[in-house]
């Protein structure tokens, strides 16, 4: 048997959940930041430090403080939404 035989070969196993992947460039000092994100996305983890949320915990705090402005008659489940998706 020849010793460059393709059945002594193991299988690759990819590290994606979503296997279907594409080779793109991107600039050095952006690697390991893209790539982390784009392992979470892949893992379904939202990023709980993404300006979106950062700047709906300062909402939800100013509606907490009652500030002018943010005070809340009718909204309470809204915000108890809201609370549950950014904490």
């Amino acid at each position: 048997m020849h010793k460059y035989n393709l059945d002594n070969l193991k299988p690759f196993r990819s590290k994606w959940q979503n296997t279907k992947t594409k080779l793109i460039r991107v600039p050095e000092i952006f690697e390991d930041e893209i790539l982390t994100y784009a392992h979470q996305l892949d893992l379904g983890i939202n990023n709980p430090n993404s300006l979106v949320t950062e700047k709906l915990k300062e909402i939800i705090n100013k509606i907490d403080n009652q500030e002018s402005g943010y005070k809340v008659k009718y909204a309470n489940n809204l915000i108890k939404d809201i609370k549950q998706l950014v904490i």
